[in-house]
């Protein structure tokens, strides 16, 4: 049974509603508590690819803080994939933003492209963004390659 993973407490209502509900496992909370990074791991053992969703906070310290997306042999084999969400961030104007803590500079792209230093298991699945007429996450679909 494929399982979807949804660590955000409004969507539970739409996907409950969904004809494919049985095939989804919401689990609720934040992507860095160790508790709910704990359930996602025991949820997403076994399986041969995972896709993790990611759509917090937009800083890059939050993006790249979240546990849920590291990969790890246990619960990321490869060939799994990660979509880290609002990378357009960087691409727009800093005046698009007013009262947010994210911009240019300081979004999930930026936290994308620091944590693909340190991360070589993990590359930006280009194919994904040719294949779009229309992105909120440029260079954010990831691949576990290794």
């Amino acid at each position: 049974m494929d399982e979807v993973i949804d660590i955000r407490a409004h969507n539970r209502t739409a996907i409950e509603a969904h004809p494919m509900a049985n095939r989804s496992n919401l689990i609720e909370g934040s992507s860095v508590d160790p508790e709910i990074i704990g359930r996602v791991h025991v949820t997403a053992d076994g399986y041969e690819r995972i896709l993790v969703c990611l759509d917090s906070n937009h800083t890059t310290t939050t993006t790249t803080s979240s546990q849920s997306w590291k990969p790890t042999p246990r619960w990321s084999p490869p060939g799994s994939d990660c979509a880290v969400f609002d990378t357009i961030i960087d691409d727009r104007p800093a005046d698009m933003f007013p009262n947010r803590p994210w911009g240019p500079g300081d979004n999930p792209k930026t936290s994308v492209q620091d944590y693909l230093k340190t991360q070589p298991e993990l590359a930006i699945e280009k194919q994904i963004d040719h294949k779009l007429l229309i992105s909120v996450a440029p260079d954010g679909y990831l691949r576990r390659v290794g």
